[in-house]
Parts: C-alpha cells; structure tokens; sequence
C-alpha cells in the first residue's frame, strides 16, 4: 500500500489556522441500523487555514459526540503545538484534524495526485442493503445487480434468522456470480455462531463482519480458527491495540472506519500490519457527510487503488455541501466539472 507522507503532519510548514463549525444533517429516509433509525445527525467541520476541510463524526452508541469544549481544546492544541506532533486526540478529532491538514497542504486541490483524482479511474464499492421487509430488500439487491455492482452487503441479526437465510439463499440463486457479505454487528453468541456461520456459508454468503459482541477475544479467536466462511472484525477495532488483537484472534480480515479507530494515520498502521500478517482488510465509511467522504474516498484511491471498499454513495443527506465524488453505476469517482 502506499504510504501517507506524516512529516508535514507533524510539523506543518506554514502558520495554522483552525476553526471549526457543527452541523446538523438530515437523512432523505431514515437511516435503519442495528442501533435504532436515525432521521438525522451532528458533525463537526474543522477548517483549516481557510481551505482544508475535515469531518468529526461517530456512529451513535459506538463513541461518544465530540463535545464543543473538545473542539476547541483540541483545535487550538494543534494551532499552538503548529502540527500533530505528540498529539493524539479522540478518534473522530483526530480523523478531522488530520483530514483538514492534508487539505491545506494543496489548496484547491485533492489532497493527492492520483489517477482517482484526476477523474481517469474510479472506486468500485459494495451496495449495501438497508435493513427493510424481505420482498424490499430483494427489490434493492436487484437494483444493486442491475446499475453493476458486484458485491452486496446486508445486515443479519435483525430479522429471524431463518427468515434472513431464505433471503440470502434466494440471493445467491438470482445472483450467482454477486459476492455476498454480511455484517451480524455482534448479534451472535459465541455458543451459537460457528453454527450460524456454517449455515451462512452454505447460502452462498462470503464473508461475514462482527458475529459476536466486541470484547470476547478468546471465543472471537476460537471462531476464527474454525469459521467456515471468513470472519472480519469491525467494532473490535474501537480503542484496541492493533498488534495485539490481530496476534490474538487471527482474523481473516479487518474493516478499517478511520472515523472510529483514530484517523487515517492509524488507519495505514491498522492496514500495513493486516497486510504484513496476510490479513484482508478494506474501509468502511460512517455515514459522514460529504466532507468525510470525499477524505476517504481519496485515501482509499491513494493507498489501495482498485481495492473494492465499502464506502457510501455520497448521497444520504438532504442538506449536505456539494460533492466533488459522484457515483457511476458502481464506482465513485471525481467529478471535473
């Protein structure tokens, strides 16, 4: 993978000037996760030097909201200290932070020179299926299949579980040649999940994210010696010490959400290890805004480019800032005009 350039992070080669704003964002539908529907969402919008953008944001129940008295502490230690060094503020900070200095180091332009950037290649992504009835979620697999994309991403835990294997069974018959994942968000206890995931894995599923509850090291590592499909961590990566759960548990992947797990250099650390220990790993985003999301994207062309990711569409929002990424059937790309 390709490495972020941290020294001007450090150090940054001009006067800083941060400041930053909340807002309020509204969802076009509710947004149904496994911790409830959310109809909107705050963020924070770091600025810095008057052109580079960052986002922080959390996932409700994951991490706690940035507070403004963080915001303001944290900002105005970074103004002072003039860069990252020695710094290490919480997860969603740091990944703002981070994401506006890069910015600022090429105003006006993307925060790296890749083909993605200038509009030539595009990032393939999954279509994920929002949690619904039986018949709408077939429906939007179907819409899925049919603008290209060739990874479909659910949600199981939700629904009876023989109720979500039938429609995975009747996914994988329609769609043979789709790639399947599913995301149990821990909803799985560590006495039933080696039997669930043998059945998963027989309705054509491909991989499976979080089957247990975060915290559970030693059932988590049992299940993924034994897994019949691959497992990948996600919540299990929130304030844990990369070297030691991947030596630990052993996954067959990681999913990588810069927002929660201390920002993008953390991220490329999370990322080099996996690499190293022949671990699969891709990002996902969390429902940030067009800024976030526009940072992720050109990380994600910049140090994987091609990887399948699991990023959003940009399009959640009813009050969100114009996007510079758009979506082309089943690729984001940069828009030139």
């Amino acid at each position: 993978m390709q490495l972020i350039d941290a020294a001007p992070l450090m150090h940054f080669p001009h006067p800083l000037r941060l400041r930053w704003q909340k807002r309020v964002l509204h969802f076009k539908r509710p947004a149904v996760t496994s911790r409830g529907a959310l109809s909107e969402r705050n963020t924070f919008i770091i600025e810095a030097n008057g052109c580079g953008l960052g986002e922080c944001c959390t996932m409700p129940g994951l991490l706690p909201e940035p507070t403004p008295a963080e915001m303001d502490y944290w900002c105005h230690r970074v103004k002072q200290n003039q860069g990252l060094a020695g710094i290490t503020a919480p997860p969603p900070i740091q990944f703002g932070l981070e994401c506006a200095l890069l910015a600022a180091l090429r105003p006006g332009s993307p925060r790296w020179d890749t083909s993605f950037a200038r509009g030539e290649t595009g990032i393939p992504i999954h279509h994920l299926i929002w949690m619904d009835s039986i018949d709408a979620m077939l429906a939007a697999m179907q819409n899925g299949i049919d603008r290209g994309f060739t990874c479909l991403k659910m949600k199981v835990g939700a629904l009876p579980f023989p109720e979500e294997l039938e429609l995975l069974r009747q996914a994988h018959t329609a769609f043979p040649k789709a790639e399947l994942r599913v995301d149990a968000n821990g909803a799985f206890s560590p006495a039933q999940a080696l039997s669930k995931l043998k059945q998963l894995a027989e309705a054509g599923v491909s991989s499976i994210e979080q089957p247990i509850r975060p915290g559970q090291w030693n059932e988590l590592a049992d299940i993924c010696r034994s897994t019949p499909l691959p497992v990948a961590l996600d919540e299990e990566l929130i304030g844990a010490q990369p070297e030691l759960l991947l030596n630990t548990v052993h996954p067959q992947a990681i999913v990588i959400k810069p927002s929660l797990h201390g920002g993008l250099l953390a991220a490329q650390h999370w990322a080099t290890l996996a690499e190293k220990a022949g671990i699969g790993w891709w990002v996902n985003s969390a429902l940030e805004s067009h800024v976030g999301h526009t940072a992720l994207a050109e990380w994600c062309a910049y140090a994987a480019p091609g990887t399948l990711q699991a990023l959003g569409t940009g399009t959640l929002f009813v009050n969100d800032t114009p996007d510079s990424i758009i979506l082309e059937g089943a690729m984001l790309r940069m828009s030139t005009t």
